[in-house]
């Protein structure tokens, strides 16, 4: 009896290094967002197992979930704790964007977050 064992590497997802670090947005629409290095600067840490996602807008605790498909992601069912503070126009325009999100791309330490070919956010791992 010959018994053939064939090995084939599995793919892996896109978003496999992303769990672990915190994504802080540097960007909206194209201008740099000041960062005060405190737990108040917005970012999103991926659970890339369940394809949710937790975080900070800015102001409040933020979570949703998300879906991949090849180079598409789709931010849904986000929500927030609802705590006012000075920043909470910024956070209302970084949760609203997050929301029109359909594609991304990732260079280096950053990820694009884009509508169709415009950047609409960008974070930076760290």
């Amino acid at each position: 009896m010959v018994v053939v064992s064939a090995s084939c590497s599995p793919k892996l997802s896109p978003d496999a290094g992303w769990a672990g670090q915190r994504w802080v947005v540097t960007e909206m629409k194209g201008i740099p967002v000041q960062l005060s290095g405190s737990r108040r600067d917005a970012f999103i840490r991926f659970e890339n197992n369940e394809r949710r996602f937790t975080g900070n807008g800015g102001c409040n605790q933020i979570n949703g979930s998300y879906a991949l498909d090849k180079k598409d992601i789709k931010f849904g069912q986000v929500t927030s704790t609802k705590m006012s503070c000075e920043d909470i126009a910024f956070e209302g325009t970084f949760l609203d964007l997050l929301n029109k999100v359909d594609r991304f791309e990732q260079k280096g330490n950053n990820l694009l977050l884009k509508r169709k070919k415009e950047v609409l956010l960008v974070l930076s791992a760290r």
